[in-house]
């Protein structure tokens, strides 16, 4: 059942995650760091991208937008790292602006900014491989 709805599930979860990042960035005035806007720059596409493609039914997008959320989750995995372990930072990131190791709380306290991205890029992965899953049988 839920495969039938694995390309839906992925771009609803993609627009839920771009109308967040903005809400947290605009209203909320929190300042994107280097390393949120790369995951930003992955994340920004995928809901016309995947809009596009559930509307038609097509996932044969997957083989597209897969690599964009490979990208984008492997810099979120970065970014939580370094905000989880702040001294480990092998790679810098960050220039001028806020800090990529800095803790940013969204009002649920285990949960950061990057543990909330890295889940996104995470989910959105699933439900697309789980739609390609389906095409194959």
């Amino acid at each position: 059942m839920i495969q039938k709805y694995s390309l839906y599930l992925a771009w609803m979860i993609s627009c839920l995650a771009t109308l967040g990042s903005l809400y947290f960035s605009e209203i909320r005035a929190f300042e994107p760091c280097s390393l949120c806007w790369y995951q930003r720059i992955a994340l920004f596409p995928l809901p016309i991208l995947l809009g596009i493609a559930t509307y038609r039914n097509f996932t044969g997008i997957v083989a597209y937008v897969l690599p964009l959320v490979i990208v984008g989750l492997l810099f979120a995995f970065y970014h939580t790292l370094i905000s989880y372990i702040p001294s480990w930072e092998p790679v810098k990131f960050c220039g001028m602006g806020p800090s990529c190791s800095e803790k940013i709380s969204i009002g649920i306290e285990p949960i950061t900014l990057p543990l909330l991205s890295l889940l996104t890029f995470c989910a959105i992965a699933f439900f697309l491989l789980l739609s390609l899953k389906k095409q194959v049988r």
